[in-house]
């Protein structure tokens, strides 16, 4: 099973067509595995090395139990820029840390000006995870001081500087402002949808006005993705803005909308969506019902715990939020209160600190380890 199994099945003319129903057989290949077929691929044609990864792609669409995330590592150092556009795009939401400086070097040196675009795909989801504090600060530094040394540099194409642009956008602040107003000011459709998309990610709702001047902008990619802004920097007062959009002529639009809608959520909001439960589009109504249940599920999430329940689970006479301090001493609830702050610990339980990177001891996820096999006599209904 595994690679042997696809590689048997794979024809030998590379003219020939595949059948991709042992592809399955790739996912969560070991990283020797990986190496292994991308050494093999460099004597295909590039024409079926770059089948096999977008037939990758479509498959993890389909199913959410296959996985190829270090055959797209092997592809994104593959000799043909088209496979390494590809397999970048299948790293859109890669969580490896590993791979912050190797796709920078490539969005600021790769010769080929769409490879140089594509790496911003998954530094875009990289920094996401910096901001939301899931890599430590330095990855944090690296990916806003590289990201903006793109947007800097005038010898860089447009398309380059704009998923520079959209990657940096989540970490907002005042030096965003002048490259978002520029490229809201060009004439360039696509300048404007990667604005649109940048102010929406900012979560800062300063550029609500901006974003809501595009919602019924005569292009249908620029009126998506000021929908979609909208979601992120809006709330009911905004609503009534998305009444259009919910209508639009084209379905993505409305789509959009719908999603814009659940996410700010409220009773009028749910009014909206249940407005839509008529519409004769399939896909429209399918979507209304998923945000109407999961505004429900959150409703019903949030009657769950009340105050009341939270004393009675961490007793009433609590010191410290969260903690129940009846029957500890005195000393001991004085030393939690004397604890660091987790926000100023940069290890995330893992117990690697910036100091431990800098000294080279970083070795990754420490948990990320192969377990000895279970004993199969180990269990109750062996004995």
């Amino acid at each position: 099973m595994g690679l042997d199994e696809f590689l048997n099945k794979l024809p030998e003319d590379d003219d020939a067509p595949i059948n991709y129903a042992s592809l399955p057989e790739l996912s969560r290949l070991t990283t020797p595995e990986a190496e292994e077929f991308g050494e093999l691929w460099l004597e295909w044609t590039s024409a079926r090395v770059l089948e096999i990864v977008q037939r990758m792609a479509e498959l993890c669409e389909e199913q959410s139990d296959v996985e190829f995330e270090v055959i797209y590592k092997q592809g994104i150092k593959h000799p043909n820029s088209d496979v390494r556009v590809a397999s970048l795009k299948g790293l859109e939401e890669t969580d490896d840390r590993a791979l912050v400086r190797p796709l920078i070097e490539m969005m600021k040196s790769d010769p080929e000006i769409e490879v140089r675009a594509a790496a911003g795909i998954p530094l875009t989801y990289l920094a996401s995870m910096a901001e939301m504090g899931k890599l430590t600060e330095r990855y944090k530094k690296i990916l806003f001081d590289s990201l903006y040394s793109v947007l800097e540099d005038e010898r860089e194409v447009l398309d380059v500087k704009l998923k520079a642009l959209e990657a940096v956008s989540v970490f907002g602040g005042d030096r965003l402002v002048p490259y978002v107003d520029a490229a809201l000011a060009s004439n360039d459709a696509t300048a404007r949808q990667s604005a649109l998309f940048a102010m929406g990610r900012t979560s800062d709702p300063k550029w609500v006005d901006k974003v809501a001047a595009d919602l019924e902008h005569d292009l249908v990619s620029v009126r998506y993705e000021a929908t979609m802004a909208m979601g992120e920097l809006g709330d009911e007062q905004h609503l009534k803005a998305l009444e259009a959009p919910m209508d639009d002529a084209d379905l993505t639009v409305q789509l959009a909308a719908i999603s814009a809608v659940e996410r700010i959520g409220g009773e009028i909001a749910k009014r909206m969506l249940e407005l839509k439960l008529a519409s004769p589009e399939p896909r429209v109504v399918d979507l209304v019902q998923q945000a109407l249940q999961m505004m429900k599920d959150e409703e019903d999430l949030d009657e769950v715990v009340t105050p009341e329940m939270a004393r009675s689970m961490f007793g009433a006479s609590d010191t410290l939020p969260g903690i129940d301090t009846e029957g500890y001493e005195p000393a001991e609830i004085e030393g939690w209160a004397n604890l660091p702050d987790p926000s100023q610990v940069d290890d995330f339980g893992t117990g690697v600190t910036e100091e431990a990177e800098e000294l080279g001891l970083d070795r990754g996820d420490p948990f990320d380890i192969d377990l000895p096999p279970e004993d199969p006599w180990d269990h109750e209904e062996n004995f």
